[in-house]
């Protein structure tokens, strides 16, 4: 799935600057364009890797480009005087090959909380393609971070096909800030969303999986969902693959007159994707919810293509269907021939029961 991304304020700017090195790492390209549009001037120049043309400020009259100091108000006011020109800087990054557009932001500051939905209702304005918000809730137990998050959230619902949460509080480690976390924190959500957005994109005749997911599959998945929220696991597997070593004429004899798949048991493959599953299913989510309150879910087998049994897909996929109590369960595998890794992405959506919005609508409702 080839998306456009626009990281919005500090947080959603470092987040696609990891998601931009994160593309251009892989194999295959699922960023088709990136940009982060900020009030903070100094926030936008401190990125790492996105170009610095793709790298827009707004609202200098109002921020003087200081940022909003989490005022959401105040981003409010600085998306509106200049709601077109932000959308002009985007559209650049919405091409042909483009299958949706996806906003990231941290909703407890002022610039990503009241900006955001300003920005989404331009897009929507043009395109028809969905419009997705990563949407990243507040740590810890601030009324202000609360509330502009959950105005945020509600404004958002109207201007969105759908809202992928990541929820800082469950994946803080003890007695850490959120600054001083930020890298664990963006790489976790990045890893998750890269899982999702590269699904599809091989483009390599030998990595074409069983069961394709394509950018339709995960559309689908998040038509009317709302909330969403990702699971993910991998495991090292001992592939007996060439490791790099010996002489050139060795590697070509091992990638042409040897087959991976006679050195694979299946039964031990069978319990690697199961228990990989498992894992990513009941393991940490980036938002924790009731799994059975998800209308749908999505799940990403990625390998190397002998693990990736087709029995033991089809049986995984039939497991989830029972925990969620649904039939709408979509699956697919992303064949990496060149990786000794198994991945299992989870993408759940639909989804009604999120303890951790429940206790920042009580933080909202004790501030009033």
């Amino acid at each position: 799935m080839r998306v456009a991304a626009v990281g919005i304020g500090g947080a959603g700017g470092r987040i696609v600057d990891r998601l931009w090195r994160d593309n251009e790492q892989r194999e295959t390209t699922y960023l088709g364009a990136a940009c982060a549009v900020d009030t903070d001037t100094q926030a936008l120049e401190e990125l790492n890797v996105l170009p610095e043309d793709q790298r827009h400020s707004f609202g200098l009259l109002e921020t003087d480009g200081n940022g909003t100091d989490r005022d959401r108000t105040n981003g409010i006011a600085a998306i509106e005087d200049e709601r077109l020109e932000v959308r002009r800087a985007i559209d650049p990054l919405v091409t042909s090959d483009v299958d949706a557009i996806v906003l990231v932001a941290g909703l407890a500051g002022g610039t990503g909380g009241g900006a955001t939905a300003y920005i989404a209702d331009a897009l929507e304005e043009i395109y028809a393609i969905p419009i997705y918000c990563v949407s990243v809730l507040p740590a810890g137990w601030d009324a202000e971070a609360a509330v502009n998050a959950m105005q945020a959230l509600r404004t958002l619902e109207a201007t969105v096909d759908a809202q992928i949460l990541f929820d800082n509080e469950a994946w803080l480690p003890s007695g850490q800030t959120v600054d001083e976390a930020a890298e664990s924190l963006n790489e976790t959500v990045v890893t998750r969303l890269g899982a999702l957005f590269a699904a599809g994109e091989t483009t390599e005749s030998e990595s074409v999986g069983q069961s394709v997911v394509d950018a339709s599959e995960i559309i689908n998945t998040l038509s009317d969902a709302d909330f969403a929220t990702l699971g993910y696991a991998s495991q090292e597997l001992e592939t007996g693959e060439d490791t790099g070593k010996g002489t050139v004429i060795d590697r070509i004899r091992n990638q042409f007159f040897t087959d991976e798949s006679d050195d694979i048991d299946e039964i031990e493959a069978y319990d690697a994707v199961e228990t990989t599953l498992r894992r990513a299913v009941r393991g940490k989510l980036t938002a924790e919810c009731t799994l059975d309150s998800a209308d749908s879910a999505l799940t990403v087998f990625a390998g190397p293509p002998a693990w990736l049994l087709r029995d033991a897909v089809t049986d995984g996929q039939q497991w989830l269907a029972d925990e969620l109590q649904s039939p709408e369960i979509r699956s697919g595998d992303m064949p990496t021939p060149s990786q000794s890794k198994l991945s299992v992405l989870v993408l759940f959506s639909g989804i009604t029961e999120l303890p951790r919005l429940a206790e920042l609508e009580t933080l909202v409702e004790e501030a009033d």
